[in-house]
């Protein structure tokens, strides 16, 4: 009787155990493949926010454009022989004093447009509607998008800053890698989500 009955016990056990093994096998595919998932999330997610970080990089440097057309455009000229210099040369676009803070508050034309035939606008005028303008423009297509502009003495050439808040910093990985990518003036106080893209215009 036993020898008959112990073979059939055997066979009985291994295939239990053939079935145990075979529930292993499918849990550790589906851990392994939800590792893997979750990594391609983790690189779709970064794809999405680097992308999202050349866009803004692309328009900081078209606006940096709009402006060297309009520095030229205002050029003016330098002081020589007792002449005033007057226009870019007399540091009319010089955008220093304000901080990021500051210009939170949205940016107003002046009163003189300039936009008229009969208008009579000195260069000074012009470069404050010009500057106005593209604060506007800054603003607008840039999340609290700020300027920085400091003339280079000496040189037909002006630095310029564009900066913004990246709604897409979530760690400090991720935060400009270098202390001077914005101008110390705009105070920024260690704030790592705000990107500067720098230009320098040669007229």
């Amino acid at each position: 009787m036993l020898n008959v009955t112990c073979p059939q016990i055997l066979v009985r056990r291994s295939r239990h155990a053939s079935r145990g093994g075979s529930l292993i096998e499918v849990l550790v595919s589906i851990v392994i493949a939800s590792i893997a998932l979750l990594a391609l999330a983790g690189v779709n997610a970064s794809a999405l926010r680097y992308t999202k970080m050349s866009q803004y990089r692309a328009t900081a440097t078209l606006l940096a454009s709009d402006l060297g057309e309009r520095m030229r455009a205002n050029k003016g000229v330098d002081a020589v022989g007792g002449v005033a210099a007057t226009g870019f040369f007399a540091g009319a676009y010089d955008y220093s004093s304000t901080d990021f803070a500051g210009q939170s508050t949205a940016a107003t034309l002046p009163a003189q447009l300039c936009n008229t035939a009969a208008s009579s606008c000195t260069p000074q005028q012009i470069a404050e509607l010009d500057i106005a303008q593209w604060r506007i423009l800054v603003r607008t297509q840039l999340p609290e998008g700020s300027i920085f502009i400091s003339r280079q003495s000496g040189q037909t050439a002006a630095d310029v800053w564009v900066a913004w808040r990246d709604p897409a910093v979530a760690s400090s990985d991720e935060a400009p890698a270098l202390a001077s990518e914005c101008p110390d003036s705009l105070n920024l106080n260690a704030d790592l989500s705000v990107r500067c893209s720098f230009f320098r215009i040669n007229l």
